[in-house]
Formats: structure tokens, C-alpha cells, sequence
């Protein structure tokens, strides 16, 4: 029997997806045990005994775990669902009702008000945030982002430019692959060093927009909006990256004896042209 371990990612995504704590857990230690008796779950799973048959049964009127026939009650076996079985059902389910629900919500939030800006977490909902916005872009994309980010994201960006949606890219560090107008940032290492970590910037359709930072140590923060103010000053920002990478690639040599190797004159906002 393959030992179960209690409070793992899975059992914490399947409480995510509308299943109790017990039930999670009963499900995971069903499938890597199966068939098991009620008692021998309970104790895979690491659940009280005098819960288990009412946990069974929560799980059964869901579809996910079966009695197998057995003459003895106390010895009778359970099964559970086939994992992509039950992944594909509840796809369906959210699908579903999200169609249902979208028109009923826009019809209750007014119209004409300000977007808000909300705060984004972690690394991973800046990303699963970027990777919805670029799937959903209808005419133009503006991303300024690191290679770590650009191996997530290429295949929506991929996809955008397939769908005859601009897609313009500003890459910091020299980029493995082109899409759209894809364009090298002259001083990725400055730029890093100067920060702290990576960025993400990301304009979609003129529309909303998002921002994300990523430290060294792995930490996060982002923000995302449809605030005019707020998605134009993305856009604008990286647009100028565009401009100045333009401008570098073709001029490069005269500048760096003008700014210096890392354009550092340049980028030193508070030295006056007349200075340089």
C-alpha cells in the first residue's frame, strides 16, 4: 500500500475546489490505496474512524468514490473516480457555471466607475494573472519581461501573434526566441542589480494592465487594473523601453561614449543633459 502523506498540495487543492478537508483527504488515500475497506481509509488517510462512513458517502453523492459489492457490510471495499475523470467533470461544472454567472454579475456592478487597483500575492497569481490577460488580448500586447518569465509565458504570447494580435516584447537579457517585435533591453545587468530582482510589466488592448516584481529570495508583489491612469502609465513605460532599445541597438557605440558602457549618464535621472 502506498503510503499517503497528510496535508499535501494535492489535498490542499482539492479544499480549493469545493471538497472538505476530510473529504480531500479521503479521496487522495483512496486512490493510492484502492480498494479499501472504510477502516483501512481511515486510517491511510489519518481520519477518525467514527467520521469515515459519513465522509464515504459525501464523496460517493459526488461521483467520486464507489462501494464495491461485498456480502460482508463491515468488509465491503470502496473505489475512486479516475483523476482526469473527475478533473474533467468539475472543468465542466466551473465552466458552466461561469457562463451563467457572468451576465447576472455585470448586470448588478454599475457602470462608469473607476477601476480599482488590486494587490497581487505571489509570484504564481502575478503569472496565472499575465497568462489570462494575454490570452484574452483582441489587439495589442506590450510586455516588458526576464527570461524566467518569458519560458511561462511564451506560449500565450505565441498564441496572441497567431491570432494577428501585436505583440510587442521587451526582453531583459538577450532573448532565445522572437515574437512579434521583440526587442533586447541593453542593460539587463545594471537594471537587475539596481532593483534587486526581475520585473514584469504587461498592457493589453489599452485596456488593463499588470505589474509584478520578484526578489531574490523568491518573494513576489504585483498589481493589476483597468484604471486608465494605471494602464496608460504601463503602456507608456513600455513603450519607452521600446524607444531607447530603438535607439541603442542602432546607436549604440555613440552612446555608450557619450553615457558610458551601462548608459549609466543616461539613466541617472537627476543629471542635467548640459551636465553630460
Amino acid at each position: 500500500m502506498t503510503t499517503m502523506v497528510d496535508n499535501n498540495s494535492a489535498t490542499n487543492l482539492l479544499a480549493s475546489l469545493g471538497l472538505s478537508g476530510y473529504e480531500a483527504r479521503a479521496y487522495t488515500a483512496l486512490l493510492a490505496s484502492q480498494p479499501a475497506t472504510a477502516y483501512e481509509l481511515a486510517k491511510q488517510a489519518g481520519l477518525p474512524t467514527s467520521k469515515i462512513y459519513q465522509t464515504l458517502a459525501r464523496l460517493a453523492e459526488k461521483g467520486m468514490a464507489i462501494p464495491l459489492a461485498e456480502e460482508d457490510e463491515r468488509g465491503r471495499k470502496f473505489a475512486a473516480l479516475d483523476p482526469d475523470e473527475f478533473l474533467a467533470a468539475k472543468k465542466q461544472d466551473v465552466s458552466h457555471a461561469a457562463s451563467l454567472l457572468a451576465p447576472m454579475l455585470k448586470s448588478l456592478a454599475p457602470t462608469g466607475q473607476v477601476g480599482h487597483v488590486w494587490p497581487i500575492a505571489s509570484a504564481a497569481s502575478i503569472m496565472a494573472r499575465a497568462r489570462r490577460m494575454i490570452a484574452q488580448a483582441s489587439d495589442r500586447v506590450l510586455i516588458s519581461l526576464w527570461p524566467a518569465e518569458l519560458s511561462f509565458l511564451q506560449e500565450e504570447l505565441a498564441s496572441a501573434a497567431s491570432r494577428k494580435v501585436k505583440v510587442a516584447v521587451v526582453h531583459f537579457g538577450e532573448p532565445r526566441i522572437s515574437i512579434g517585435a521583440t526587442f533586447h533591453h541593453p542593460v539587463e545587468g545594471a537594471i537587475y542589480q539596481e532593483k534587486g530582482g526581475r520585473g514584469l510589466s504587461l498592457a493589453v488592448d489599452g485596456e488593463e494592465a499588470a505589474m509584478g516584481t520578484f526578489d531574490e529570495s523568491g518573494g513576489a508583489q504585483g498589481a493589476w487594473s483597468r484604471n486608465r491612469a494605471f494602464v496608460m502609465a504601463t503602456e507608456d513605460y513600455i513603450r519607452h523601453d521600446i524607444y531607447i532599445t530603438k535607439v541603442t541597438t542602432l546607436m549604440g557605440r555613440q552612446m555608450r561614449e557619450i553615457f558610458g558602457d551601462n548608459y549609466e549618464k543616461l539613466r541617472d535621472v537627476f543629471l542635467a543633459a548640459e551636465e553630460v
